[in-house]
């Protein structure tokens, strides 16, 4: 009898263990966060420091309002957390082909989303009684995973959006409903967001690069964690005048807000420690071809078969 397919199975799971030595974690295409996570949103009021919190899985099909559920006893905020079906990045993605690189194979976009109580509160203020200058702390985690994981600081963005209804009745109405501010200067595809028709220069940039400030902890573990503070003004539509938002409208500070905003930023595995990227592949076909190897060893050297 011959033992050849057994001994050719035993050197192929030999290459993939040395594979999995190799590189020291499961090999995977696109990162998932596992179980809840907590959400904390904290801001100063005139009677002092209010705090809302509550736990959220991380929908993959989250599309909007409907998904938010109340934040704690919070009046009048409502949230989210989603993976890769949700934020401006995806919309991009999912738009046309030639964006689809602006989420990679090997990485998952995550989203914190906030939103009022639409439709019946949207006329009534996000943050009631915040103090004049006043920020947001949004505080996110822990973020866990299977695997190692690494956000991208080039890829964080804030994103608020205004209701229609609600800016047309402005004396001077938005042109653009969509604002965007970054952590980084060097914002990863700006170019793809602008030819995408996400960011916009007209009639005035609906972005600002580099204004955003994000703590990230434990990035390249498997737990994260996550605090941005978000000065109120930066919920201020950038086409704003400084004109006089009419009677009904939200606009505790003398602008009117947004309905909706999130925070998002991609995810990937964390590369292996001195090892590049290319290296890493390289070593990848290494094994590979060994294993082939071995199987054309062991072919030549199989016993007769009676």
């Amino acid at each position: 009898m011959t033992v050849f397919g057994t001994t050719r199975a035993c050197a192929s799971a030999a290459a993939l263990t040395l594979l999995a030595a190799f590189a020291g974690q499961t090999v995977i295409a696109q990162p998932i966060p596992v179980g809840t996570s907590t959400i904390t949103m904290t801001y100063e009021t005139t009677a002092g420091e209010v705090s809302f919190s509550g736990d959220r899985d991380y929908l993959p099909g989250a599309g909007g309002p409907s998904d938010a559920t109340a934040l704690g006893d919070a009046p009048n905020i409502r949230a989210f957390n989603s993976v890769n079906s949700f934020g401006r990045r995806a919309f991009l993605a999912n738009s046309n082909p030639v964006f689809a690189g602006v989420l990679r194979d090997d990485e998952s976009l995550i989203a914190h989303a906030f939103f009022k109580n639409v439709p019946t509160d949207i006329g009534e203020d996000f943050f009631p009684d915040l103090v004049t200058g006043g920020s947001l702390t949004v505080t996110v985690g822990p973020i866990n995973f299977a695997e190692p994981v690494r956000i991208d600081p080039t890829t964080v963005m804030l994103h608020a959006l205004w209701s229609a209804n609600q800016a047309d009745q402005l004396p001077l109405l938005y042109i653009n409903l969509h604002n965007h501010h970054t952590e980084s200067t060097a914002f990863r595809e700006f170019d793809d967001f602008i030819n995408g028709g996400v960011f916009s220069n007209f009639p005035v940039a609906n972005y600002v690069l580099g204004d955003l400030a994000v703590t990230v902890g434990g990035n390249g573990t498997t737990s994260l964690n996550l605090s941005i503070t978000i000065p109120y003004t930066m919920l201020e539509n950038l086409e704003e005048t400084g004109q006089v938002v009419p009677p009904g409208l939200p606009a505790p500070q003398g602008f009117l807000e947004p309905f909706h905003f999130h925070i998002e930023y991609t995810v990937a595995p964390t590369p292996l420690a001195g090892v590049p990227a290319a290296s890493f592949w390289s070593t990848m076909a290494l094994i590979a071809i060994v294993a082939a190897g071995a199987t054309i060893s062991l072919r030549r050297a199989r016993p007769a078969t009676k």
